[in-house]
């Protein structure tokens, strides 16, 4: 047998009046369920507004065999963290500065401040906008491109992806992307290179895109490129191609990501969201992917 709630409520609403309802039953998938659970359902399967303060009354748990999908059922969906952790000390990037990160109020000094037993801290963090795993806007590369502030909150987020598996290759040619369905997709690759994060192995001979293959991605129509590698473009060299094609046509880049061995080749959204800088081009993100 399954568990069922047994309930009373009463809904009061910002613009007056209220509804009660008595012995109302629902099917839940545990042994218990939250009255914030429970209110919470009730607003959304009711679609009422204007919802103000909600009692649950008179709640008890019976037994009895599920007539519906239970309300607090789990949810499906998955979240997978592709970002690396920020730290002190952290280096991203050889000849950049690394991240300083202390208390600009520490809870000791709080201490006085606020009533008996009350402690705040706040930090203090100090770094260029290359750290971490990070995304490039347009404005990285080219004065008059668009900024952290400029891209539309779209371009970052609930991406439909793609994952290309470009382990053990270190110049990745047009011929990873050829027979694939990338257009007005973010295109992430996977190179197995994060493996090597924190050490100087990272910043040696690392997996990059060449300019055919930027330009290919371009043609195709692709909303971003990302990668788990040192760089996109190939460091040995000047020269930056894929940085300038792809942000040239405002195709969004996320460098120095990681778990890229956790993602499908497909069926999954792509997040990686900065703040919202004015006069930035590059700035950490919490990249992640979503999958049902």
């Amino acid at each position: 047998m399954e568990h069922r709630v047994v309930f009373d409520f009463a809904i009061e609403f910002t613009n007056g009046g209220g509804i009660q309802g008595q012995d109302f039953r629902l099917d839940i998938a545990g042994d218990t369920i939250s009255d914030q659970e429970l209110a919470d359902y009730l607003i959304e399967d009711l679609r009422l507004l204007m919802v103000g303060k909600v009692n649950i009354l008179n709640k008890f748990y019976i037994q009895e065999k599920h007539k519906r999908k239970p309300v607090n059922a789990v949810v499906s969906e998955k979240l997978i963290d592709l970002s690396h952790t920020i730290f002190d000390g952290l280096i991203t990037y050889k000849g950049l500065p690394a991240p300083i990160i202390c208390d600009f109020l520490s809870r000791d000094d709080s201490r006085g401040k606020y009533e008996a037993g009350t402690e705040f801290q706040i930090g203090k963090i100090e770094m260029v906008s290359n750290t971490g795993t990070y995304v490039d806007c347009p404005f990285h590369r080219y004065a008059h491109g668009k900024d952290l502030s400029e891209v539309d909150l779209e371009a970052f987020a609930n991406l439909d992806a793609i994952t290309i598996n470009a382990v053990g290759v270190i110049e990745i040619g047009v011929d990873y992307f050829k027979d694939k369905e990338i257009r007005n997709r973010a295109v992430i690759v996977r190179t197995d290179w994060s493996k090597y994060w924190n050490t100087d192995a990272y910043f040696e001979n690392h997996p990059f895109i060449n300019r055919e293959a930027a330009e290919y991605l371009l043609d195709c129509g692709v909303k971003l490129v990302g990668i788990d590698s040192h760089n996109i473009d190939d460091t040995r060299h000047n020269s930056r191609p894929v940085h300038t094609i792809l942000l040239g046509a405002e195709i969004l880049i996320v460098e120095h990501m990681c778990n890229l061995n956790a993602l499908p080749e497909a069926g999954y959204l792509f997040s990686a969201v900065p703040p919202k800088f004015k006069g930035v081009g590059t700035f950490p993100v919490r990249a992640f992917a979503t999958m049902a």
